[in-house]
């Protein structure tokens, strides 16, 4: 080997990490394209929030951008560029090749454009949509919320390395990135449920990012009315039963505004794998927190018994009795965007009926 190949391949990792590398926990990913690219036409950089226009430039529109671009040929340099992506660890002071990605630059335009289409989701006030997630951001949302600065560890890197498939080649999301994801979706719902008992100390958002990537499964497994926003159509029971526990306790939260522990932090784990065992018994006590209600705004208490019955009906004759995992993230998903969507003020005659 020549002295000039020798040191081009030191060189070339060496540039490489110090110009287009990215840290996800333990290793490091490294890219590059067969032609020149501005920070303007990097989708992967634009994947990984390292764009240097996206803080005038949301990264889905950037990236919607340089699709239409491409589609109209104005990027013609580009039509045929390949792209190379190389995930790298270091293993006893030497570099170990962990993952290698390459495929056509058209396609990985719009499969980035695809990821951040599938993670779109309402924003916890209900009027907008969440800003889309940088891919670090999503792959937090997999790991406990913690303080201390390893709290990605207990993330696997192999778990990283299949949603960063997922979102370069498209490829559905794996079922353990969904089940650690819902597991702890169920922990935020009870966390911001207590924060909403004392709203001085609401200073951390809901996890956007993780009811994401919830979608975002579902919709890789074929789930084809998933939408950003609340959904009144959608054919699946574990999604209005979902839908049900948010009115539900929104109804408590109405008649007792000091109850120490709602039904949310009480019955949510349960009621969202058993609901037919939970939910129902919560709906035939809700008859006294519509009676509580009652006494203050007839209104009030009219259009929680109507939106209680049109879910009821949505669910259809039988309430589920066990749901599996898929199951269970539709359940979260109808909570949350239930709840999005009180938040957001949406239900007018809730208001006016509130003021009758």
């Amino acid at each position: 080997m020549s002295e000039q190949a020798a040191y081009a391949y030191r060189a070339a990792p060496d540039h490489l990490l110090g110009e287009n590398s990215h840290r996800l926990v333990n290793q490091k990913v490294v890219y590059w394209y067969s032609q020149t690219t501005t920070s303007e036409d990097d989708p992967i950089a634009i994947l990984l929030g390292e764009s240097q226009i996206q803080q005038e430039v949301s990264a889905l529109e950037q990236i919607r951008r340089l699709l239409e671009s491409v589609w109209r040929g104005e990027r013609a340099t580009l039509l045929d560029a390949r792209y190379y992506v190389l995930t790298l660890s270091g293993s006893g002071g030497r570099v170990m090749v962990r993952d290698w990605v390459e495929g056509d630059f058209r396609e990985l335009v719009q499969n980035v454009n695809a990821w951040f289409d599938d993670l779109s989701i309402v924003h916890r006030d209900g009027k907008r949509l969440a800003d889309p997630p940088k891919f670090l951001a999503v792959a937090r949302a997999l790991a406990r919320k913690t303080k201390k600065k390893d709290e990605r560890k207990d993330v696997p890197a192999p778990m990283l390395t299949k949603l960063l498939h997922s979102a370069l080649k498209k490829e559905p999301i794996p079922r353990d990135v969904m089940a650690q994801t819902l597991a702890r979706v169920k922990a935020d719902i009870v966390q911001d449920e207590r924060r909403d008992k004392q709203r001085a100390k609401q200073d951390e958002p809901f996890n956007h990012a993780r009811m994401g990537l919830l979608k975002a499964y579902l919709i890789r497994q074929g789930g084809k009315d998933m939408q950003a926003h609340l959904n009144p159509n959608h054919p699946s029971p574990a999604y209005h039963c979902g839908k049900l526990m948010a009115v539900l306790a929104d109804l408590q939260r109405a008649a007792l505004p000091d109850v120490e522990a709602g039904i949310v932090q009480r019955f949510y784990a349960a009621a969202s794998a058993t609901p037919a065992l939970v939910l129902g018994r919560i709906v035939r006590t809700a008859q006294f927190h519509i009676d509580k209600v009652r006494a203050d705004s007839a209104g009030l208490a009219a259009w929680y018994e109507s939106r209680i019955a049109e879910i009821m009906s949505a669910i259809g004759d039988t309430m589920p009795r066990t749901l599996i995992l898929e199951e269970q993230s539709l359940f979260a998903l109808g909570y949350y965007q239930q709840l999005a969507h009180h938040r957001a003020g949406k239900s007018h005659d809730k208001e006016e009926q509130t003021n009758e």
